[in-house]
Order: C-alpha cells, then structure tokens, then sequence
C-alpha cells in the first residue's frame, strides 16, 4: 500500500510540476524549489512517450524525501 502511495504523489507532483511549466508566473519559493527537483529528475513532458520510467523516477523520488528535504532547506521545517 505504501508503494503504491508513493506511486501516487509521484504523479501528482509530475503533473503539478507539469502545469507549473505552462504558466508564467513567479511561484512561492516552497514550490519552485519542489519543481526544480522534480525537473532534475523527470524532463518536462513535450513528447509523447511512454511514462513508466518517469513514473518509477518519481516513486522513488518521493520514497527518498529528496522533495520534502530541498523544501525545508528554503522555507524551513514543514513539521
């Protein structure tokens, strides 16, 4: 259940960082900082390809607390 969670999230946050792309517009730095992770790890989607391994890329980016720790480093502790 849990991996399928991460799962989850990981395509959430695909799809915001996705839509975050699209819009000019100057975000909180919180935000910015959780795309630019994301964005090291999953190009931005322009293509049609297939999305497992963006997917899978984005599972264990989650699972890892890359996001959450690079958030925190900007706007402080989120707890």
């Amino acid at each position: 259940i849990l991996g399928n969670a991460y799962g989850i999230l990981g395509i959430e946050l695909m799809a915001a960082a996705q839509a975050m792309d699209f819009r000019d517009y100057g975000f909180g730095a919180g935000t910015a900082k959780a795309r630019e992770v994301i964005r090291r790890h999953v190009d931005f989607l322009d293509i049609d390809r297939p999305l497992y391994p963006d997917h899978t890329k984005m599972q264990e980016l989650v699972r890892s607390c890359e996001i959450l720790d690079e958030v925190e480093k900007v706007v402080g502790s989120l707890e």
